[in-house]
């Protein structure tokens, strides 16, 4: 392969085609507008210059029509979500270029097999779905449709990967991978602002500490409020699933044109250059070492017992560890200031906690994992509600730089500064959140987890490509099914059949959450071991896969 055809000479036609030509491709775009070629001209040259690849625009040369194309291995059309432009278009292209040339669409929202219904070959046209900056993103979804040939979609991947980019191979479902699997992120944030969870620039901060290079209301911003609505409505008319439906809060916005940067305002306000008026200041740096000693208990076993210890052991913290609540006797209260519960990271520990609380001494201080244990409803039977601390700690402490502290009127301030020294002594910030459900952290994360395993289910892409391509078009600091290896299934599951007994079953968990506990030391196939599992929610579109 040595000449590639970019038809669209927009933003992602122009990417594309300074990407193929830096990898020593010869590139043609197809633009009929006179002042969109110039305009395409300067852009790709521009580029160039800032990707040091100076030398690429000259293996650029722009026509104005289809039929001026001879010669091409690889076609990829780059216009406007319009389904009948584009079946224009590759009628076109089949009629111009040779039975060997592979046909691509880089259609982000419409259905590969749906543009091939009008070709005579259908079996040439593949998706080569690049990501905004083409140039720069690493990431490219190669889309199988229902009739695409199996040697096409090998010539899209290999050409993908001769760019130096990664190639994920996806079947043609609604929103491939990324934009199916993301969407929880946009939506539980939505849903935990309604819920009044947090503020915008909270829910981000916390995103942020937990790895994401933007949180979710100011990359919905940076994206447009209008495009995120509207990839949220394409996925949701295919797939008719009501844990992926529109938020209305959302749609509000939208129609009062409240659309993020570009309009000056969103979530946050902006200034005619595009600068947050609003900028929040900086986080302020783990406190350090607490104000006097303190003698800790820490009941529980598990990943997250265990991760706590380690970090209580390496700041010479004086603690003692409970590890079954049969054992708990062997604890010496009168010597205790701070009971730390992890359990054992997926259990209710209601009824527990009260009868432990009613035996501490008043002045102890009552830590409690959040996530397994609703903290509004523990609070209700204690006999010093004051004492009680909700945390958040979703999986490992070393992805995770802040720390979810449960806000609730009847917690003392004094409990809560207790306990952000406690944990400004492991080295971690705290930011108070509203109680509920998973929180913030982990009705979010926790749901993007279970939609990624439902995509593997389904068969949209294995589990390593699922992985990679939230990583690389996302820039998510782990894959969703890694993640959720690290954090659990029994702790996912928790958190999201507590989401689903406030918003209902379709947010509940899927069933094929339990391969998240299967041993990986050996690269396991995911699919063959989900089988016909069925999930805990009726998918739809799982029915149509299976």
């Amino acid at each position: 392969m040595n000449r590639v055809a970019v038809v669209g000479g927009g933003t992602m036609g122009c990417g594309i085609a300074l990407a193929v030509a830096a990898a020593g491709f010869e590139v043609t775009v197809v633009e009929p507008d006179g002042a969109a070629a110039a305009r395409a001209s300067e852009r790709i040259a521009k580029d160039a210059l800032r990707m040091n690849a100076a030398a690429a625009p000259e293996r650029i040369s722009v026509a104005r029509t289809i039929s001026e194309l001879s010669g091409f291995d690889l076609a990829i059309e780059a216009v406007p979500e319009d389904l009948q432009l584009k079946e224009q278009i590759f009628l076109a292209l089949e009629k111009t270029l040779g039975a060997q040339a592979v046909l691509a669409t880089n259609t982000s929202s419409l259905s590969v097999s749906a543009i091939a219904d009008a070709m005579e070959h259908p079996r040439r046209l593949i998706g080569l779905h690049f990501f905004n900056p083409a140039n720069v993103m690493r990431l490219v979804e190669v889309v199988r449709g229902e009739r695409s040939d199996d040697a096409a979609v090998a010539i899209g991947k290999a050409f993908v990967e001769s760019l130096g980019k990664t190639a994920v191979v996806a079947a043609d479902t609604p929103g491939f991978i990324v934009n199916r699997v993301a969407r929880p992120y946009y939506l539980q944030s939505l849903y935990a602002l309604e819920e009044e969870v947090g503020e915008p620039a909270d829910l981000d901060a916390f995103a942020r500490g937990a790895g994401f290079r933007m949180g979710p209301f100011e990359l919905m911003d940076l994206i447009g409020l209008d495009v995120n609505y509207a990839v949220s409505q394409s996925v949701f008319s295919q797939m008719e699933e009501v844990r992926l439906a529109p938020v209305a809060l959302q749609a509000e916005m939208v129609e009062r044109g409240e659309l993020g940067r570009k309009s000056g305002h969103g979530f946050y306000q902006y200034d005619p250059s595009g600068k947050r008026i609003d900028d929040a200041t900086p986080p302020a740096a783990p406190l350090g070492p607490m104000a006097a000693p303190e003698t800790i208990a820490l009941l529980g076993y598990g990943p997250l017992a265990g991760d706590l210890a380690i970090r209580l052991e390496n700041a010479s913290a004086k603690f003692q560890q409970i590890a079954l609540d049969d054992q708990i006797a062997d604890l010496d209260l009168q010597a205790t200031t701070i009971v730390l519960d992890a359990g054992d990271g997926a259990s209710d520990r209601t009824e527990f906690l009260i009868a432990l609380e009613r035996t501490l001494p008043q002045d102890v201080i009552l830590l409690v994992d959040a996530y397994a244990t609703l903290i509004s409803r523990l609070i209700e039977k204690c006999k010093h509600p004051e004492r009680v601390v909700g945390f958040g700690i979703l999986g490992s402490l070393d992805h995770q730089d802040v720390v979810e502290i449960v806000d609730l009127d009847a917690t003392s301030d004094e409990a809560l500064e207790l306990a952000e020294e406690f944990f400004g002594a492991l080295g971690k910030r705290v930011q108070l959140v509203g109680d509920g459900p998973g929180l913030f952290l982990g009705r979010v994360i926790g749901s993007v987890i279970n939609e990624a395993i439902y995509a593997v289910q389904e068969h949209v892409a294995s589990a390593d490509d699922v992985d990679a391509a939230m990583r690389l078009g996302m820039n998510y600091p782990l894959g969703p099914i890694e993640w959720g290896r690290e954090i659990g299934a029994p702790r996912v599951a928790r958190i999201l059949t507590q989401l689903a007994h406030e918003r209902g079953m379709e947010f509940g968990p899927a069933r094929a959450l339990w391969v998240l506990n299967v041993d990986n030391s050996q690269p396991p196939d995911i699919v063959a071991q989900m089988g016909e599992a069925s999930p805990l929610v009726t998918s739809s579109e799982g029915e149509k896969q299976r």
